[in-house]
């Protein structure tokens, strides 16, 4: 059942980040003229690694807690951190 449970939510996640990165390219919107998305899908493309480790960790230790504190440190991360990240990378470019 831990097993189930790890691989079904890590798959949601890693769904969920590509959804989020193909949000930003095919939105209604009006695109900037001279935007690239390149900084934005490799950040999408490292976080979806990070959700694979993240994975293969937690099928190994098997802890409830490590998988609950895991689980909620990728979502904040994609929903919080990641955007910050990819506009204060796109402002050196």
């Amino acid at each position: 059942m831990f097993r189930f449970t790890v691989i079904l939510v890590h798959v949601c996640i890693f769904l969920l980040a590509a959804i989020i990165g193909l949000g930003g390219k095919y939105n209604p919107a009006s695109p900037e003229p001279d935007q690239s998305y390149v900084v934005w899908f490799s950040a999408i493309a490292i976080f979806n690694v990070l959700v694979i480790v993240s994975a293969f960790v937690q099928l190994r230790i098997r802890k409830i807690w490590l998988f609950l504190m895991t689980v909620i440190g990728l979502v904040v991360f994609l929903i919080y951190l990641l955007p910050h990240i990819v506009l204060y990378m796109e402002s050196l470019f």
